[in-house]
């Protein structure tokens, strides 16, 4: 039931009770006016029966004196006039009782009234005799038949007339003596039943009002009293609080929305704190990177340091042997054309070496702005492993080094760039022929394994240390001078050698040799539509 509709039924129980209040008030005044009206009636009747009765025994009297005083007709006829003016009166008080008690419809009263009325009319009858009876004696008097007079006062007025009168006087007297008890018998009733009515209204105002106070606690207070708590709760933080009414109106379809409500605010708090969670950890994630990134930047900052300090030892060292070379070539007067040649030579293979170096720093500072592109279709590994092979003939036949391949007889095909390839190869290659011992074999192998290419480059040299394996592909770094021999390289290469294969979905990685040497390999996937190798041959 709507809320609403409890307020107007509430109203309505008011109004209509009010009404019966009312009508109940209007009954007992209609009630109280009758009986009332009753009394009035009853205290004019006894005030007529009194007057008449009065009158009579003056009306008596003056003709008794008509004996001894004569006739003096002005007196006893104003007693006489007095008399039948109270029987009038009396006759119209019964006459308006008769009216009233035809419209309340009280017959048995009625009956009672109109045998009243009759009894008038007989005292009337009684007092029109006595009247003649007085006329008589005067008549009597004034023919000086005083006799006649006494005879007639005697017997007719005295014995008989005036003895019914006395008689329907203390009749009527009596009529009016029970009918005025009945009255105030009457009243009395009436009396005790407003006063039981009137209790009865205040216990029924009570109880309802006792149930309007239970109907709005329930409905309304106490409704109203848990969504104040709900409030409270959740202004306090407790979004967990849940506000139970189970009534079917205005404040419970509030308090299920609130409830609602709570239940989205607590969501979306959780999903707050969760962002925040997650943001937290992002936060730390990010940071955690920024420092590796920034420890990374700082170990490259400090490895660039030191081999910008390397190159440029290095290339200090090289153009001094040049600039000391055709220094002393051109002092010297006696030089001969030998003598010439040996300083070019000399001035060349350092010219070239700070060439690789200059090319080198030049290739690592174009992969970290971005700016090698990487073009990729489908190549042969073994026309790639051809080119690098001829490349570093030269290097191998300056310090005797024999390069031994071994290639499988079917094309291993992949997807990449063959000069990147051909440059990825060459590093560990050069290496690997430079720090060999001179007489030695560099083996270089093409070999499958699964799904992949995988290029194998191995020496007899001295192999790497734990340092160098750990940092052999960090830029910059270059590995220890061991038995004065100078590190593999200048720092940049194989770090250049691990980003091309990176570019290309590959890897590269190390090896060391119980026996002494070490192997790099070189691995990346074959071309999706590539052939797979049967076998090998040397």
């Amino acid at each position: 039931m709507r809320f609403g509709t409890k307020i107007v039924l509430s109203l309505a129980l008011v109004v209509l009770l009010t009404g019966i209040v009312a009508l109940s008030l209007l009954v007992f005044l209609r009630i109280n006016d009758a009986a009332l009206r009753e009394m009035r009636a009853s205290y004019d009747q006894t005030l007529a029966v009194k007057t008449m009765e009065s009158a009579a025994n003056d009306y008596s009297e003056q003709i008794a004196e008509l004996l001894t005083l004569g006739p003096e007709p002005s007196e006893v006829e104003a007693a006489h006039d007095v008399l039948l003016g109270a029987i009038q009166t009396m006759e119209a008080s019964i006459h308006a009782e008769i009216e009233a008690l035809v419209r309340i419809r009280d017959f048995e009263e009625l009956v009672d009234e109109e045998a009243e009325l009759k009894v008038m009319a007989e005292l009337r009858t009684i007092v029109e005799k006595i009247e003649e009876k007085r006329i008589q004696i005067g008549t009597a008097l004034v023919n000086r038949d005083e006799e006649t007079a006494r005879r007639i006062y005697r017997e007719d007025v005295e014995k008989r007339l005036d003895d019914a009168l006395d008689h329907l006087l203390a009749t009527i007297v009596t009529r009016e003596i029970r009918e005025v008890g009945g009255a105030i018998a009457s009243m009395d009733v009436l009396i005790e039943r407003m006063r039981a009515a009137a209790y009865g209204l205040v216990a029924v105002m009570a109880l309802l009002v006792i149930i309007l106070g239970v109907f709005f606690f329930r409905s309304v207070l106490r409704p109203v009293d848990a969504l104040s708590k709900g409030t409270d709760a959740v202004a306090n933080g407790d979004l967990s609080y849940r506000v139970e009414i189970t009534q079917r109106d205005e404040l419970g379809r509030l308090a299920d929305q609130f409830n609602a409500m709570t239940d989205k605010i607590a969501q979306q708090r959780n999903a707050l704190l969760s962002a925040k969670s997650g943001l937290e950890a992002e936060v730390a994630a990010r940071t955690i990177e920024l420092e590796d990134a920034a420890a990374r930047q700082k170990d490259l900052a400090e490895g660039r340091a030191r081999v910008l300090a390397d190159l440029s030892h290095e290339l200090r060292t090289p153009l001094t042997v040049v600039r000391g070379k055709a220094e002393i070539a051109l002092s010297d007067p006696d030089a001969t054309a030998a003598d010439m040649r040996a300083a070019l030579e000399r001035v060349r293979v350092k010219a070239e070496q700070m060439s690789r170096l200059v090319e080198d720093m030049l290739f690592v500072a174009r992969s970290e702005a971005g700016a090698i592109p990487i073009e990729r279709q489908r190549i042969n590994m073994q026309d790639v492993l051809a080119d690098t092979l001829l490349d570093s003939q030269e290097l191998s036949r300056r310090k005797d080094i024999a390069i031994r391949p071994h290639q499988p007889t079917e094309p291993v095909v992949v997807q990449g760039d063959a000069e990147r390839l051909r440059q990825a190869i060459l590093i560990p290659l050069d290496n690997a022929v430079r720090i060999a011992p001179p007489g030695s074999v560099v083996h270089v192998d093409l070999t499958c394994e699964k799904d992949r290419a995988v290029v194998r480059v191995s020496d007899r040299g001295p192999g790497f240390v734990v340092e160098e394996t750990e940092h052999a592909f960090s830029r910059f770094w270059r590995g220890p001078v061991r038995s004065g021999k100078s590190a593999r390289g200048s720092g940049l290469g194989l770090a250049i050698a691990r980003w091309i294969m990176e570019q290309h979905d590959g890897t590269i990685s190390i090896e060391n040799h119980s026996e002494g040497g070490a192997t790099v390999r070189l691995d990346m996937p074959f071309d999706a539509e590539g052939m797979t190798a049967a076998g090998t041959t040397p």
